[in-house]
This record gives C-alpha cells, sequence and structure tokens, in this order.
C-alpha cells in the first residue's frame, strides 16, 4: 500500500552517498508521522538550492542543513504536513565535523524537519528542551546514538 511520503531528487548525487536514502528518510518520517494518514514532500537538495530558499523564505544569505516548510491545518483523509527540504554538502559537512555517520546526521536532520512540520519549534529554551528531548528519543527507537552527545554546541 502506498504512503503519502514524496521524495524528490533535485542533487542526483544524494543516490551515491546514500544508495538506501528512500529507506533511510521513510523510517525516519515515519517515526514522527504517520504516513498512511499524512503527506509529506522530502527534496533532497545542494547548497545552492538551500542558500536560495533560505534566502528567499527567511531573509538569511546562507545556506542551511534543513528546512521545513509545514502546511495549515486542513482536516481531510491524507493530511498535507508540508515539505523538509535538504542540503547534501552541509550534511556531509557537518557529520564530518561533528564525527557522526551520514546516516545517523541525515536521519537526525530528517526527525528534526518532521517534528517542526508537526508543530513543534525551539524558538524557547523550553521548547528547544522538549523538541530535542524527542529527537533523543526517536534516534534511539531507531538504533542511533544520541544526536547532541559530543557536538559542540
Amino acid at each position: 500500500m502506498p504512503d503519502g511520503l514524496q521524495i524528490s531528487l533535485q542533487e542526483k548525487r544524494w543516490r551515491q552517498v546514500l544508495p538506501n536514502y528512500r529507506s533511510i528518510c521513510r523510517k525516519a518520517v515515519s517515526a514522527i508521522i504517520n504516513l498512511k494518514q499524512a503527506e509529506v514532500s522530502i527534496v533532497l537538495a545542494d547548497d545552492a538550492f538551500v542558500h536560495q530558499l533560505n534566502l528567499e523564505y527567511r531573509n538569511m544569505d546562507k545556506s542551511t542543513n534543513v528546512l521545513s516548510f509545514p502546511m495549515p491545518f486542513v482536516d481531510v483523509p491524507m493530511r498535507p504536513m508540508g515539505d523538509i527540504v535538504l542540503s547534501l554538502d552541509t550534511i556531509e559537512k557537518e557529520a564530518g565535523e561533528q564525527g557522526k555517520t551520514f546516516e545517523a546526521h541525515l536521519t537526525h536532520l530528517l526527525i528534526h524537519g518532521a517534528l517542526h512540520l508537526s508543530g513543534y519549534d525551539h524558538i524557547s529554551d523550553d521548547e528547544a528542551k522538549r523538541m530535542e528531548a524527542l529527537e533523543m528519543e526517536k534516534m534511539k527507537s531507531l538504533g542511533y546514538n544520541n544526536p547532541y552527545e559530543g557536538e559542540i554546541r
């Protein structure tokens, strides 16, 4: 039975870096969102693409690892949740700097993005602690280490 996950490759190098990107994306997003009841779009991109979106939608003149674009709530059978856009270049760089595998870092960012689509944010300290706790819990449930251990923040 098909689910509500759509993955678009804006940057073809994703296939070489992580051949099983589809299953990783599905597993991570499914840890947060029921894809039998909701639709999520993932765009696997590069720094240039994410930089342009970040400038256009957040007025930030730089790339970033992940952007989330939640949709307003609509009460329909397959609820559109929104889009998650990821930069291969930034994720590769950060994973190396943080001593993490590309797969683990990507999984964490997908969970982070899916939480944003689900209404979570990290503007206040309390919100950030709650969101980070959920990220750590979901990463552990998927067999990954705490994404915040050893990271300089």
